[in-house]
């Protein structure tokens, strides 16, 4: 027998001496954390799973940063919008100056035709109001080149910097739809994080009171040992192993209630709560109907491909890089890397399509294979209980002893652990299931359970 999800197996001795064993877990939070003033505070009640998913939904640090990080490109995006439009007030403020400087030149032009027109007709000729009037016909001329020069100058800079503030704001974009995607899946991954964590937790703390009573019955029958030596029937052999027997289990039980801390700890951070405040869960209920998964399809692989937001992310990246190649101002070098990013995102679409592939016949194949597992659990429970009944008749009539009779109690609900186990496992199957069906990466979550398996 194992204690799920630990690899360890155990078996019910003859004599009525039970060994087991459970790997401590190796993710728990490390430093003690304060938890926020909007924690809910719970020391003595017991939390269900939904409780708990809610505070780490609402309480996670992680959350929180991302909620900051979004906060930034949103200040960062405000930021590209008023350099834009100081580029437009600059571009318009040079126009208005250059239309200024036109409508000058050409009311002094008319005015110089004018007064020339009427000295003429007076018969005033003088060489000196010539030139004077060619002049200053000539500055009006310049200052309106002067003008437009500086309307130019303005439009080449503005358009450098409105390529450039606008290269940046698409990254920024795409930063922000990034950032709302993470934010998403990681609403959704915790839910399925603090289910993997509230399981472990329940088939540990378990997996402990078996543990507890094993010991007891381990130094019971220690006991019955000396009994045995004191009257001539046992050797000192026999008395060494069943005290070996007692120390090892003793580690082994320190070593289960080490881990169940380490759990509890890591539940704790992730609700925002203080990492060593008690935690009593309500296990969750084994209310799933055994079936099989669907089977593998055309169809179900675009529905998942369809919702693959790493999919998308690499079409962006094509159509980036696309037209980045159709910019008249790039170098050649510049031009030839964006046709070779563009390939690069067609391989590693195809790439990606192909995962996506294989982790879809995964999940399916591990529903059915949790199924199955699940449905051998049912049974062999279920034969358990009707020999734990038979036993219990037999030990009222004085054919079991109590010794042997623990025993039994204990292989009984072993069979109890490893039911709640298997169900547990079928549950998150098709949980994996369902994240990978909806678009949700499983990144965060794939780190927790690999952590504890």
């Amino acid at each position: 027998m194992k204690f799920y999800p630990y690899k360890k197996a155990c078996a019910l001795l003859v004599t009525g001496a039970l060994t087991t064993g459970a790997a401590v877990p190796a993710l728990a939070a490390e430093a003690k954390t304060q938890a926020p003033q909007n924690a809910e505070e719970s020391k003595t009640k017991a939390m269900t799973l939904k409780e708990i998913q809610e505070l780490v939904v609402k309480n996670n640090r992680l959350k929180t940063t991302l909620t900051l990080n979004q906060e930034k490109v949103i200040a960062g995006l405000s930021a590209i919008d008023d350099g834009l439009k100081d580029l437009k007030d600059s571009q318009d403020k040079a126009a208005h100056a250059r239309r200024d400087a036109s409508a000058s030149a050409s009311a002094g032009k008319d005015a110089i035709t004018d007064t020339l027109g009427k000295l003429n007709d007076a018969g005033i000729k003088n060489p000196s109001d010539q030139l004077w009037a060619g002049l200053t016909s000539g500055l009006l001329s310049g200052a309106v080149k002067t003008a437009s020069g500086m309307e130019t100058l303005v439009d080449n800079v503005a358009d450098r910097q409105r390529d450039t503030l606008e290269d940046q704001q698409t990254e920024l974009k795409n930063t922000k739809m990034d950032l709302n995607k993470t934010k998403e899946d990681w609403e959704n991954e915790s839910l399925a994080v603090t289910q993997l964590l509230v399981t472990k937790t329940v088939q540990v703390e378990k997996g402990v009171s078996l543990l507890t009573q094993k010991q007891s019955l381990l130094e019971r029958v220690c006991r019955i040992e000396e009994k045995k030596q004191e009257l001539g029937f046992s050797t000192g052999t026999d008395l060494s192993e069943k005290k070996l027997a007692v120390s090892e289990g003793a580690k082994e039980l320190q070593s289960a209630k080490d881990g169940l801390t380490l759990l509890k700890r890591q539940l704790n951070d992730l609700m925002g709560r203080e990492i060593d405040e008690e935690l009593i869960i309500t296990p969750p209920e084994l209310t799933r109907t055994i079936e099989t998964a669907p089977a593998y399809s055309e169809a179900l692989l675009k529905t998942a491909t369809d919702k693959n937001y790493k999919l998308k992310t690499l079409r962006r990246d094509k159509q980036q890089a696309e037209a980045d190649s159709k910019k008249n101002d790039r170098y050649d070098g510049q031009l030839k890397a964006s046709r070779v990013d563009m390939q690069l995102a067609d391989v590693s679409t195809e790439e990606e399509k192909v995962n996506i592939a294989n982790d879809l016949k995964k999940k399916l194949d591990a529903i059915n294979t949790a199924a199955a597992e699940y449905q051998n659990k049912k049974d062999a429970n279920s034969k358990a209980k009707i020999e734990w009944e038979q036993q219990q008749k037999s030990a009222k009539l004085g054919l079991v002893s109590a010794v042997e009779l623990q025993a039994l109690e204990l292989q009984y609900e072993q069979t109890e652990m490893e039911l709640s186990a298997a169900a547990y496992a079928y549950d998150l199957a098709w949980e994996e299931y369902t994240m990978l069906m909806n678009g949700t990466t499983l990144d965060i979550y794939d780190v927790y359970k690999s952590k504890l398996s």
